[in-house]
């Protein structure tokens, strides 16, 4: 008799609750209500995807996205779903948590958590609810989030902001300070006309250097322009790059080979670039001397026709000098280069360079001041009175004048030419 009586509480409570949650209303003369089915559902345990068991995420992939396969739900209710990430496997304490998220429509829940402390590990799990129904949470799948690796940007870059070049640049910065377990590192070197570098004039990628990292496009530079460049340094393994502040710089000190007079010399102004010179080094103080390293492709011999008892004498090239006078560029190959010899040249001091080579005015009377901006360059055999043979140059440099009889400081140790 006891149990018939709390089966008709239990019963009548149910009705009742339904009642209360906008069950069908009764029929006029109806002695009951009857419950809609619709108003509770079943819900599965949604299924994780992603990230997979055991996961490691790289620190610099976040923010991480988590999907779950979507929970089945009987009847015609919607799903909604609730996200959580825990530091411990009993998600005692929450390191992300979010309810209410939409189900997707291609069979899959996703959604992109906030970013989590690095080098750590995470539990994540998903549920979900509709119809009245809450399920139950799916088992909790372990993941890592990796180490930190910060990389500051570089410093010291040359040229500097403000900087004056010629037209072939070569671009250097100090390598990065890096923190954490970072990977091989790569540098690139973006150059543009523009401040939004777009287009780009050069662009190049390099392996960091020890101490100091350097680039050099292989195109010449317009003169008198203005550039902007910044370098990119990248650790691929951990998806980690920090692009340096923009840098900018004018081809000031570059010489536009179309508008230079030309003396005693052929018009070089179309001679490709085949050699590179990379250092200068000369002294206006007697014996006057001249010193240029730069890379030699290899330009064929002429017959020297000074060459005295030796047939096979011969020479390759010559050095150029430049001078700017009255402001006009004028220009001439200067002292001959042959196989063997040593780059350093005498002669060339600055009451003789003008004169040495038969110029002609206002070269032949032109005497630098320490501290003038001279240029130089080495070509191919180019003076007259011995046969050209290809015609080639190198980059042009432009530096100060030095006279260490007149207080400039001393050069450094002469070099020998490079085959």
């Amino acid at each position: 008799m006891k149990y018939d009586v709390w089966t008709a509480i239990i019963a009548a409570t149910v009705v009742a609750t339904a009642c209360g949650k906008n069950a069908n209303p009764a029929q006029p003369g109806s002695a009951a209500a009857v419950v809609d089915p619709s108003l509770t559902s079943s819900v599965t345990v949604p299924r994780p995807l992603t990230p997979a068991a055991g996961a490691q995420i790289r620190n610099g992939d976040q923010p991480v996205t988590l999907t779950v396969a979507n929970a089945v739900l009987t009847g015609e209710a919607s799903a909604t779903y609730t996200f959580e990430v825990s530091g411990d496997a009993g998600f005692g304490t929450k390191a992300f948590s979010r309810a209410g998220v939409a189900a997707g429509t291609n069979g899959q829940t996703s959604l992109t958590i906030d970013k989590l402390a690095a080098a750590t590990d995470y539990y994540w799990r998903a549920r979900a609810e509709g119809g009245g129904t809450v399920g139950p949470f799916s088992g909790g799948r372990k993941f890592t989030i990796g180490p930190a690796v910060v990389i500051n940007a570089v410093t010291n870059p040359d040229p500097a902001s403000g900087g004056q070049t010629g037209a072939f640049v070569t671009f250097t910065v100090t390598n990065a300070v890096v923190t954490g377990p970072a990977g091989p590192l790569s540098y690139r070197f973006d150059l543009s006309s523009s401040s939004s570098f777009s287009p780009l004039a050069a662009s190049g990628t390099v392996r960091q250097g020890n101490g100091q990292t350097s680039y050099q496009p292989n195109a010449e530079l317009p003169p008198d322009s203005t550039f902007y460049w910044r370098v990119t340094v990248a650790d691929a393994s951990n998806g980690v790059a920090t692009t340096s502040p923009t840098f900018s710089f004018t081809t000031s000190l570059a010489i536009d080979l179309k508008k230079v007079v030309y003396l005693h010399s052929p018009d070089a102004s179309s001679w490709p670039r085949t050699g590179t010179l990379t250092l200068v080094e000369q002294d206006g103080a007697d014996p006057g001397l001249m010193c240029m390293a730069f890379s030699d492709p290899g330009w064929p011999d002429s017959p020297w026709p000074y060459g005295g008892a030796d047939p096979n004498f011969g020479v390759f090239g010559n050095q150029w000098y430049f001078a700017k006078i009255n402001g006009i560029w004028y220009g001439g190959a200067g002292e001959w280069l042959y196989r063997g010899a040593g780059a350093c040249k005498g002669g060339q001091g600055t009451f003789t360079m003008g004169p040495d080579s038969g110029f002609g005015a206002p070269f032949s009377t032109w005497a630098p001041r320490v501290g003038e901006m001279v240029g130089y360059m080495v070509s191919s055999v180019a003076r007259p009175g011995v046969q050209r043979t290809v015609d080639e140059r190198t980059n042009i440099i432009v530096q100060p004048w030095r006279d260490t009889s007149r207080g400039s400081p001393a050069i450094r140790v002469p070099f020998v030419v490079r085959r």
